[in-house]
């Protein structure tokens, strides 16, 4: 690129505005670095989050509609392009003053007792359940809710349950709940940033996707390094 066009491309980063589809637990946690960098580089640039259901990330990146998507999407159509982000495992919730989950969780209790999903998708199946039904076994969804500011305070006064992202509940650090590991395998995996093919070479949009995988960088080195 000519260096009177690199100006020209940078002068419109600056002043740009970029629509990302994430739920609330992973702006949480990448997106804090990635504002800091963006008011440092480009302060008249916008970044707008919309809150969307998983299933209609690809269609709205294929309209344009968002520029972005921050989720993982194993079925995206082959005109959205990938790269995996942050290593990400789920941890489950319960209240401190459970009157039988104390100090462990197993899965005869993880199944006796309600649950609590956070899901977009509005109902109550979640990953958790398609795993239970590998193995024969149910549990009962008690509520949904498509957030996570509200599960503590839900889990600290009642017998629920609720499996979340580890990161989410280190993060913030809820008083009246305590965390478990899952009691049935629950594999790791990489949340996904998602962008459709035409955008792939627009140097914004190249310039905020490097940005999110160097934050997506510094939380896997922080969590391996225990930090």
């Amino acid at each position: 690129m000519r260096l009177a066009a690199m100006a020209d491309s940078m002068r419109r980063v600056r002043v740009a505005r970029f629509a990302l589809g994430a739920m609330d637990h992973v702006a949480a946690v990448l997106l804090p670095p990635v504002m800091a960098v963006v008011r440092a580089q480009a302060p008249r640039a916008a970044l707008i989050i919309r809150a969307m259901d998983r299933r209609e990330l690809a269609s709205a990146l294929d309209r344009g509609d968002i520029d972005i998507a921050l989720a993982v999407l194993p079925d995206a159509p082959s005109t959205i392009k990938r790269t995996p982000l942050f290593e990400e495992r789920y941890v489950s919730l319960v209240s401190i003053r459970h009157r039988e989950i104390r100090n462990r969780l197993t899965l005869a209790l993880f199944l006796k007792y309600p649950h609590l999903l956070v899901t977009h998708v509005g109902d109550l199946k979640g990953t958790v359940d398609r795993l239970l039904d590998e193995r024969g076994l149910k549990r009962q969804v008690a509520m949904s809710l498509p957030y996570h500011l509200a599960v503590p305070a839900m889990i600290a006064d009642t017998d629920m349950i609720a499996t979340l992202s580890e990161r989410v509940a280190r993060h913030w650090q809820w008083p009246g709940v305590r965390t478990f590991p899952v009691p049935i395998a629950f594999p790791r995996f990489r949340e996904t940033m998602l962008w459709h093919r035409r955008n792939d070479s627009d140097p914004g949009h190249a310039w905020l996707r490097n940005l999110i995988l160097a934050a997506s960088r510094m939380l896997d080195e922080s969590s391996r390094s225990g930090a």
